[in-house]
């Protein structure tokens, strides 16, 4: 997928002058009512009003003036209210002309455009009837911004010539200036990027002249969003610096300008790939647009945060702030906005798999800017539309609506928008197998970037198809390098973990140029770098209990507030009539969970010192630290390929398969619903068996040469979520654990030193918090503690929070048989129930949440969690589906230090899950490794023929013989 420019940071500032010589004295008022003193309920008659505002009445007009330039635009909307109604009784027409105008101006400001377009155009019907020709062109003006707020760009351009006229024929330059001001922002929208310039610059010079700051400030926003635009955000830089420098020293707080300055930064930074300040920038301008009550400025900096999130592949929470700016949107009237908006939700479909959306909405999109004509946004439209296209297979009409797109934007001078319709053409052309016409398009030295990965990929692409390797190889590394760039300026997080989640493409082409040639080696090199980053990069970012971010109050009073609604839910009963209550408590529930991930996601961290598997690996490396008897299995998983590596102490072997990671999570869905179904006694599913033929027969030969009896595997993708214990081997008729030990790795750095030998058992505390609610539970904790010499059995109130934190971060193994619950929306409350007591605080309330483990030092060498699914993601609808390696509890304890982690794939019988911690116990205590304890668990209960529910477990490490990594999956016991 490549990077979408959707638009170049929020709309441009308006250049309305101050209101002079429009009627009535400019004396000040005394009393100042700011933006946060709206619900104040002001007078409605005159008399009263002013004296309450210390103004005689016939200084209304100049009070909501006051008000109106320290932007409390509510208040001198109340106060000219008020004065509309005295001068209409006091039959002053002139004053009502007026004030109608600044009344309009008023509502626009608001959002509330329906009565801005009323006022201003009774404003201008009764200043035509009165004759008066010279206070024209400041209705005119008003109007115009208002149709360009609405989209209505020539409409906007006609009323600003009328205004220019009316003002040239009244000889009144500050109305020419006024008009000639305003022309460029509309000119932006249009594409006439060289008049918008021009005008922009003419602004600048005038406004220097007459010393008036914040018309500088202005128009030096306005260029740097221009400079944006054009591709050259290094030029915006200086500029948006001295804009806010302009704000600052003009005696007043210009908090619209600030925030829209802040907003224009925010795209340069994200243009010069550092998407963390651009994140920052976009942050504080959200925050000053909604602390001054700016609806649009709010929705546009929505638009900005849904565009960086989108960039840094939180999907998900962009689509929220997309939702939220388009309810802005409506509430305004933006068509324009709106158009975008429908864009965005494209892109992001696009990226989910949903094709035929993506195109509706690309199509709508285009009618809607077509409607308007907003050149730019047309051209974006086209390019998305043929991109939809093409992924849809429709490639006569992708490639039509890509040559219009290419076309247009070549005649534009818009530098990303043609780098964006290149990536788009050289795509199409890979499609349809010209890697010439790709070539081109991608090498285009006008449309090039350091800082863009695409197009690097696309020519890495062509280049590898038209059997140019060496040139291939150079721009396959200058893509990964320029990806790398932009995700390393992303704080460690759940922001930088989902980045590489829909950029796996430029590895993967890497890796297979690596190996056309012959360099195996390094293709491994390449393809063991990217599986557990996300996992590693997201829980890693709060594994710091003195954190920034977990120790921070607002941290802290976003998860009270997920506590107090959590006991409002757990307290309503499930009765119909309650129905309703328990759907706004869990939507409230939903919303603040993801406003504590969204802190998270855009707070800087300091980077984390136990993260496990980062920096570069080595095969030399990796081949020293097995032992002869290993075998280490690894995958990378592309969009439109598998690539498969199989390293022993020997040597490496590597395999692919022209199965993308769509393709490959349909599989492996299909085969968990079947041996997650399976009952004793049936036929093996079918499922297994393919997949075994694809990811573990073709090294079948290498492993047995090699005497290989302890397979190490890292999954990518999702085959984190399959169950490779049970993979069929239709050959010998067997279960690959039949034959090897199989134990996991979140990453292939992470490896330590080879099986490993058994764990002292010795201290081992056992919990079972619900023994009312899962009765096999209390039975496998006194198995197990009946088992272990010295081991402690608590089972019920003697569960609690406090002692499981307790016996973890002492080092004493722990096993838990309780619920799990996996969170699919908001992974860091994904949690385990662990028993609670009655009058502690929110923080040891009985549940034992990712966010939580994160902020401990567990010292454990194993920890058994015999519950729900406890092993699997929390991230995306389904469990193996996109961002399958972003951690859920056994991850989370990974990484906050536990030796080796057991955890289910799916559900588990409350019956079959004692009696396999009871077989694992037993093998344990003979001084085996915990991957090996579960391999012969495994085979007494596959000889037993007690169904597959066996397969659910597995057993995660960061290397046995250190104690730093132990994940594992669980599943959800009845």
């Amino acid at each position: 997928m490549s990077r979408t420019v959707v638009r170049a940071g929020p709309a441009p500032l308006l250049l309305l002058l101050a209101m002079t010589g429009c009627g009535g004295p400019e004396r000040p008022a005394p009393t100042r009512l700011r933006q946060a003193d709206a619900s104040v309920r002001l007078p409605t008659d005159p008399v009263p009003l002013a004296t309450l505002l210390g103004v005689p009445p016939e200084s209304l007009f100049a009070a909501g003036n006051e008000r109106y330039q320290q932007e409390a635009y509510d208040s001198a909307r109340a106060i000219w209210t008020v004065e509309l109604r005295r001068a209409r009784h006091a039959a002053d027409s002139a004053a009502e002309a007026t004030t109608l105008m600044w009344l309009g101006l008023a509502a626009w400001h608001v959002g509330d455009f329906p009565a801005a377009r009323r006022d201003g155009e009774a404003s201008v019907a009764l200043k035509r009837q009165l004759g008066l020709d010279g206070r024209l062109s400041q209705s005119f003006n008003a109007l115009g911004l208002l149709a360009w707020h609405e989209g209505r760009l020539h409409d906007a351009l006609g009323l600003f010539d009328s205004a220019d006229v009316s003002a040239r024929r009244n000889h009144d330059s500050l109305g020419v200036t006024r008009a000639r001001m305003n022309r460029p922002l509309v000119q932006l929208d249009l594409g006439d990027y060289a008049a918008a310039r021009s005008g922009l610059r003419s602004v600048l010079a005038a406004a220097r002249v007459t010393g008036n700051r914040r018309y500088a400030g202005n128009a030096l926003a306005n260029i740097a969003m221009l400079e944006i635009r054009v591709g050259n955000p290094s030029a915006a830089l200086p500029l948006l610096a001295e804009a806010r420098q302009q704000y600052a020293a003009g005696g007043t707080d210009y908090l619209a300008g600030e925030a829209n300055a802040l907003g224009q930064l925010a795209t340069a930074w994200s243009q010069l790939g550092d998407l963390q300040r651009a994140i920052a920038a976009a942050d504080s301008a959200l925050g000053l647009a909604r602390a001054q009550g700016m609806p649009h400025e709010v929705a546009a900096t929505l638009e900005v945060l849904a565009d960086l999130d989108l960039q840094a592949g939180s999907a998900r929470l962009a689509l929220r702030q997309i939702g939220q700016a388009d309810s802005i949107d409506a509430a305004l009237g933006l068509a324009l906005e709106r158009g975008i908006n429908l864009r965005r939700s494209s892109v992001i479909l696009l990226q989910l798999g949903e094709v035929h959306a993506a195109i509706a909405s690309a199509e709508a999109a285009l009618v809607a800017h077509q409607n308007g004509a907003a050149r730019a946004e047309v051209i974006h439209d086209r390019l998305q539309l043929a991109r939809a296209l093409g992924e849809a297979g429709e490639l006569d009409r992708a490639v039509r609506e890509a040559t219009d797109g290419i076309r247009q934007a070549a005649a534009l001078g818009d530098l990303p928008l043609r780098r964006e319709a290149a990536a788009v053409g050289a795509e199409l052309a890979l499609r349809n197998g010209d890697p010439r016409l790709a070539l081109r398009y991608a090498t285009d030295t006008g449309a090039s970037s350091e800082l863009d990965w695409m197009l690097p990929h696309l020519a890495a692409g062509a280049l590898l198809q038209l059997g140019r390797l060496d040139l291939a190889r150079a721009q396959a590394e200058r893509a990964v390098t320029a990806l790398e760039r932009e995700r390393g300026s992303l704080t460690l997080g759940p922001l930088r973990s989902a980045y590489l989640v829909d950029r796996v493409a430029p590895f993967s082409r890497l890796v297979r140029i690596h190996l056309a040639r012959g360099d195996t080696a390094r293709a491994f090199e390449v393809a063991a770098a990217v599986p557990g980053r996300a996992l590693i990069e997201r829980l890693g970012a709060i594994d710091d209990p003195a954190s920034a971010v977990a120790g921070v109050a607002e941290g802290e009073r976003v998860l009270r507030q997920v506590a107090d609604l959590e006991r409002r839910l757990d307290t309503l009963d499930t009765a119909p009539a309650h129905a309703q209550q328990r759907a706004a408590l869990q939507q409230s529930l939903d919303a603040t969970r993801a406003a504590y991930e969204e802190q998270l996601s855009h707070a800087a961290h300091l980077p984390a010192e136990r993260l496990l598997g980062l920096g570069p690996v080595s095969l030399a490396d990796v081949q020293r630290r097995l032992d002869p008897q290993d075998a280490l299995l690894t995958f990378l998983s592309g969009p439109d390929r598998l690539d498969l590596f199989l390293v022993t102490r020997g040597g490496v072997l590597q395999r692919s398969a022209p199965v993308g990671a769509r393709e490959l999570a349909s599989r492996v869905r299909v085969a968990r619903q079947a041996v997650s179904t399976a009952r004793a006694g049936a036929a093996v599913p079918a499922a297994l068996a393919d997949l075994n033929d694809l990811l573990t027969a073709p090294f079948a030969g290498a492993m047995q040469r090699s005497a290989v009896t302890h397979l190490v595997i890292v999954p990518h993708g999702a085959l984190a979520a399959l169950p490779f214990a049970a993979l069929w081997d239709r050959t010998s008729g067997s279960f690959l654990v039949a034959k090897v030990t199989i134990s996991y790795l979140p990453a292939v750095g992470a490896l330590g030193g080879g099986a490993g030998g058994g764990i002292p058992l010795a201290g081992t505390v056992a919990f079972a918090p619900t023994p009312d609610s899962l009765p096999g539970t209390a039975v496998e904790v006194r198995e197990v503690a009946s088992l272990i010499p010295g081991a402690v059995a608590l089972i019920g109130r003697s569960s609690t929070e406090q002692r499981v934190r307790r016996a973890l971060i002492e080092g004493r193994p722990v096993h838990v048989a309780s619920h799990g619950s996996r969170n699919a929306e908001n992974p860091l409350f994904t949690r385990l129930a662990v028993g609670r007591v009655e009058g502690v605080s929110s923080d040891t309330d009985g549940q034992l949440e990712v966010h939580e483990i994160l902020r401990m030092r567990i010292a454990s060498p194993l920890v058994f969690l015999s519950g729900c699914e406890t092993g699997l993601a929390a991230a995306g609808q389904e469990p193996f589906g996109r961002g399958i390696e972003e951690g859920g509890l056994a991850q989370a304890l990974l990484v906050a230090g536990a030796g080796a982690v057991v955890a289910t794939l799916w559900p588990v019988e409350d019956v079959s899950a004692a009696e396999l911690a009871r077989q694992f116990y037993r093998y344990s205590l003979q001084a085996v490794s915990p991957a090996e304890a579960l391999a012969r668990a495994q085979r007494n209960l596959i000889a037993e023929d007690r169904g597959l529910g066996w397969a659910a477990y597995t057993v995660w490490t960061g290397g046995a013989r250190k104690s730093t990594t132990a994940v594992r999956t669980t599943g959800i016991r009845p």
